[in-house]
């Protein structure tokens, strides 16, 4: 006949609440029926000194942050004082609900009458140990199966030995310390520390160690739960890297939870937003929202994000004081395990001035082409006017002086064109194979037939140059400067292109026969300002340093040999 498995009292609750009781519990309190603890608090059912202990364990299993918890507690019956025993509690689902379930396990009278109910300690999901702390070295006197799993060790090593075995060579010895110090004072501890499986393999480990005290109040033994917690470290460990970026981001980023509650913002956003953390953890991202998107706008928004995808676009924000930004945002929704949305997180970058420059470039490319080519056709029509009929030789010459200056006027209004391409398209994302270069070239070959304009490429043509929409300008403006500036009566232009062997760069010379760069003029492109008294004398290597500036690349200019200038662009490749 099979021995009669006595059932522990079991209570299944939320952090307060009974939701259900079992027999062996009704027995306990010597109560009648469960209509008589369902809905009522378990805290009505522990001593006092014990309440809040035992309330901080239930919190815990709630959240998440722990799979099983154990407390020596001493209950209350009838409003006086009742049995020590452990409290042992998980988390479990009850009609679609989190809630927990505890087990009341009087293991001090157990060890020394009946045993351990092993039934009842291995239906813990968390490894459970326990050590005679009376006899020499304090030996485990029992492990459970969650045990043996966790650590890799079978019960036959264990029973009889120290838990240090579990310790190796990177466990750091102030927890061990910590550990001793709270046996040796008869008090609970938790620690979280490095250990080992038996096949070497290192965990962290969540030690929480609880004291078993007898009627008599003198403590022998002690209940210890092992929780594997590695998980919980990479994450920790992971959120601290992000959180090291994220501060020193040039981009506001808030994260929010599910329901778009504010949980982290970085300093960027405070700088931006002129809120602190302080004002805007708590709050919804209302908080910086204008009147210049309707309700539609933030509609799509929502709807985007809660459907798992991404969402970009541009917006305008309001700071703190009122002042409107614009800003391009990307809100990415964060999921668990599980594919559940748990977060969202947004990035802010900050747009105002560029689009108020693109504004402003907008206006000037038109003003200035429109009134800068109708005040030059003018000018050159009534140079032409003169020219025609003047017969005085040098009235006659200043008449071509002037048209000539006019026709370099209406080419430098040409430029605002360009410079406002280059402003638009400099974030563009396209690549271009290096094999293109051969045909800006030709194209220039075909515009300028009286010069030799040569092309040699030293690097595979295929390879795909980042942002390569630019480069055709770069390369135009180099050769048009080599061929109407040479003072030779030939002009010679040779374009090589090799791959750096040092970097991911493709290197582009442009080499001429003319008079060369003038270095003052190269120094005023290199230090990025011109003065009333230093200036450069075209905007043609303006146009050639931001053209590849935005392409992500450098401009080094050298003498040629024997003569002439070698202006050379170090532009970044495409890497898969």
């Amino acid at each position: 006949m099979m021995p009669h498995r006595q059932i522990e009292p079991l209570v299944v609750h939320t952090v307060d609440r009974i939701s259900y009781v079992n027999e062996s519990f009704l027995s306990l309190y010597n109560i009648r029926s469960r209509d008589e603890v369902i809905g009522r608090s378990i805290f009505e059912l522990i001593s006092e000194a014990d309440c809040e202990p035992i309330a901080e364990q239930f919190d815990r299993l709630i959240d998440g942050s722990a799979s099983a918890r154990g407390l020596t507690i001493e209950l209350k019956m009838n409003g006086k004082r009742g049995p020590l025993v452990v409290a042992l509690s998980s988390p479990v689902t009850w009609d679609d609900r989190k809630h927990i379930q505890t087990t009341f396990i009087d293991i001090s009278e157990r060890l020394s009458v009946s045993g351990l109910p092993d039934y009842a300690l291995n239906e813990v999901p968390t490894g459970i140990s326990i050590a005679d702390i009376t006899r020499d070295d304090q030996p485990l006197i029992y492990i459970n199966d969650m045990f043996v799993e966790l650590t890799g060790y079978p019960r036959e090593e264990v029973i009889g030995t120290n838990c240090r075995f579990l310790q190796g060579e990177r466990t750091r010895e102030e927890p061990v310390t910590k550990m001793r110090a709270a046996i040796e004072a008869r008090e609970p501890v938790t620690v979280v520390l490095r250990n080992y499986r038996k096949d070497g393999s290192m965990f962290w480990n969540r030690v929480t160690l609880t004291p078993i005290a007898d009627e008599t109040g003198t403590v022998r033994y002690y209940l210890g739960f092992q929780e594997d917690v590695s998980e919980q470290k990479l994450y920790e460990k992971e959120q601290a890297i992000f959180k090291k970026h994220a501060e020193a981001a040039e981009q506001a980023i808030f994260i929010t939870d599910r329901a778009g509650t504010i949980e982290y913002v970085n300093p960027t956003f405070e700088r931006m937003t002129g809120y602190s953390a302080e004002e805007a953890i708590g709050q919804n991202p209302k908080l910086i929202k204008s009147d210049q998107q309707d309700d539609r706008f933030y509609t799509e928004l929502w709807e985007t994000i809660t459907a798992g995808n991404i969402w970009e676009a541009e917006l305008t924000n309001r700071t703190k004081s009122g002042e409107l930004y614009k800003v391009h945002q990307q809100i990415v929704p964060i999921t668990n395990d599980r594919g559940e949305i748990t977060h969202f997180a947004a990035i802010e970058r900050d747009v105002t001035d560029t689009r108020f420059a693109e504004q402003v470039l907008d206006v000037m490319n038109r003003v200035l082409r429109h009134n800068v080519r109708t005040s030059v056709n003018v000018i050159d029509g009534y140079a032409e006017l003169l020219a025609n009929n003047i017969d005085d030789p040098e009235l006659r010459a200043a008449a071509h002086i002037i048209r000539e200056r006019s026709d370099v006027l209406e080419k430098i209004s040409d430029r605002t064109a360009e410079i406002q391409e280059l402003f638009k398209h400099r974030k563009d994302a396209k690549s271009l194979p290096v094999g293109n270069i051969v045909e800006f070239v030709e194209r220039n070959r075909q515009r300028y037939p009286e010069a030799e304009i040569d092309v040699q490429i030293n690097a595979n043509t295929d390879m795909e140059i980042k942002n390569g929409g630019l480069l055709q300008s770069a390369i135009d403006e180099a050769i048009e400067n080599a061929v109407v500036h040479n003072d030779q009566p030939v002009a010679k232009i040779e374009v090589r292109v090799c791959k750096s062997e040092e970097t991911a760069d493709v290197h582009i010379e442009i080499a001429d026969n003319g008079p060369g760069i003038p270095s003052a003029e190269w120094e005023i492109i290199t230090v990025g300002e011109e003065t009333p008294l230093v200036h450069s004398s075209g905007i043609g290597l303006w146009l050639i340093y931001w053209t590849v500036t935005a392409l992500g690349g450098a401009v080094e200019l050298a003498e040629n040999d024997p003569r002439g200038s070698v202006l050379t662009y170090r532009v970044p490749v495409a890497i898969d």
